[in-house]
């Protein structure tokens, strides 16, 4: 009985002293770890803590430090893992909140970060290093106003972060055109230690910025001159119509444009934009269709947040065969808004006033097109490549109150399209377009109520041959049909021209 109870003793003792020794290594191997992740020696620091997770991975030490380790190497996903595993296991570390938030920022999983966020405030931890990834987030949602504000409550909690909080206000300052502002944080950079690294980059920045705001133009020209085509630009019915001929349908024409835009410098959140635009197309033989276009708009704006508010107001005047033909006033309040990163959306309501300078044929008033046009406008923006490249869906309704009851129509717009980089310089668009409009009267003199359906679709390449130049190559065709043969035709026109920017 007594060699058994000696027996137990044994075998107990040896269990303890495995366990002890087990525990010993475990603890050899992390504070060798350790001492290789602050050595920078992340290869022998990730062999050491690898082995010392396998002995003990309930350990949330062991498992911070490989989340450190993976970071410095670039392994963002397994970092992840070891920060969300140090916070779970016992005793927390709460420490790894801070580096599971810039982790998730590094592999722009926004959403989860802000969600870790708020758990960190809670907490308590870091407060000037929360505040500083805050800002961070709140840019890449492009919330400069929050992120302005997350920023400088950076600077007041944690004085160390003064310099990488100045930094990144200068930029937002300089996106937003605030030079004098941006100015003095780069200022702030340099004055808390003009030999650093910080310092020399914001000295840097500083230079580069001095040359955009003197070289910052408020105004803008851009005139452009194409070669146009048209196969119908008679608008030729597509069926037979008794007692009508027309020929002499294709010709040619030239096609000018010039654009002066002014956008001064307001301060922030207002903004502005002021534009003449002319516009000429000049055939080489039907002359009756030559037309000129000119049109003053103003467009002031306000940025919030999450988007943008403007509210443009534009005035056309038109002439057809070098006499006044219509005067075009409109306004369209839009709202753009954005869902997530490179998501928009975009609302807009618009009035327009159009008052036809002519008479209608024969002083008919039934063919009067004098009126007010109501509309509303869902629309869908997704930016992609840097801005370079983009996709776009509209849909537009659309009522037409005209004077005359000939005219008076209700309209349904879709509108696709894309803008598509192919190599450095040369982007592709392609659109297409359809119009749904059914008028509400009787035809005075076809006896039936007009519908149309009008389909459109083009594509073109743009190529910036040298900078500020380029050139433009574009097909469209026009399909309209209608239940009236008379407005029934096919379109094909082609364009050709340069476009200079100055």
């Amino acid at each position: 009985m007594v060699r058994r109870k000696i027996i137990y003793l044994i075998i107990l003792v040896g269990i303890l002293l495995i366990g002890k020794a087990v525990d010993l290594s475990a603890q050899n191997l992390l504070d060798t770890g350790i001492r290789e992740y602050k050595a920078e020696n992340y290869e022998e620091a990730l062999d050491g803590l690898t082995k010392a997770k396998s002995q003990q991975p309930d350990s949330s030490l062991i498992a911070f430090y490989l989340g450190l380790t993976y970071k410095q190497m670039g392994n963002y996903k397994e970092a992840v893992a070891q920060f969300k595993d140090a916070l779970r296991l016992s005793p927390p570390k709460k420490e790894a909140y801070p580096e599971l938030i810039e982790t998730l920022f590094y592999l722009n999983e926004v959403k989860e970060a802000k969600n870790w966020m708020n758990q960190a405030e809670k907490e308590g931890v870091e407060p000037g290093r929360l505040s500083f990834l805050k800002g961070l987030l709140l840019l890449k949602e492009r919330n400069e106003k929050g992120a302005l504000k997350a920023f400088k409550k950076a600077k007041e909690l944690d004085p160390s972060l003064s310099q990488a909080a100045d930094i990144q206000m200068a930029r937002i300052y300089a996106r937003q055109k605030r030079f004098s502002e941006a100015k003095e944080s780069l200022k702030a950079v340099i004055s808390v230690d003009p030999a650093s690294e910080s310092a020399a980059f914001a000295k840097e920045y500083e230079d580069a910025l001095a040359r955009s705001a003197k070289q910052y133009k408020p105004w803008s020209v851009v005139a452009g001159i194409a070669y146009q085509y048209d196969d119908n630009s008679l608008l030729k019915p597509s069926k037979r119509i008794p007692d009508v001929d027309i020929s002499g349908e294709k010709d040619s024409s030239i096609v000018t444009s010039f654009r002066f835009i002014y956008t001064p410098l307001l301060k922030e959140p207002w903004i502005f934009t002021g534009q003449y635009a002319s516009y000429t197309n000049t055939y080489f033989d039907n002359h009756q269709l030559n037309l000129i276009n000119q049109s003053v708009s103003l467009t002031p704006g306000y940025n919030f947040n999450r988007g943008v508010i403007r509210l443009p107001v534009s005035f056309t005047y038109q002439w057809l065969r070098e006499k006044e033909y219509l005067h075009l006033t409109q306004t369209r309040p839009t709202l753009h808004l954005m869902l997530s990163n490179d998501h928009f959306l975009q609302l807009s309501t618009g009035y327009a006033r159009r008052e036809m300078l002519r008479s209608p044929p024969n002083h008919d008033r039934n063919e009067e097109r004098d009126g007010n046009i109501w509309s509303l406008s869902p629309g869908y923006l997704r930016p992609f490549k840097g801005g370079k490249g983009l996709f776009y869906f509209h849909y537009e309704f659309s009522s037409d109150d005209t004077e005359g009851k000939n005219w008076e129509n209700i309209g349904n717009r879709f509108t696709l399209g894309l803008i598509l980089p192919i190599v450095e310089k040369v982007s592709l668009s392609l659109s297409g377009d359809m119009l749904l409009q059914d008028y509400r009267h009787t035809h005075t003199f076809y006896g039936m109520e007009r519908s149309d359906r009008i389909y459109y679709g083009s594509a073109g390449v743009r190529w910036e041959m040298l900078k500020g130049l380029k050139l433009n190559l574009q097909y469209g065709h026009t399909r309209a049909d209608s239940n009236i043969d008379v407005y029934e035709y096919r379109r094909n026109v082609v364009q050709l021209g340069v476009e200079y920017t100055f």
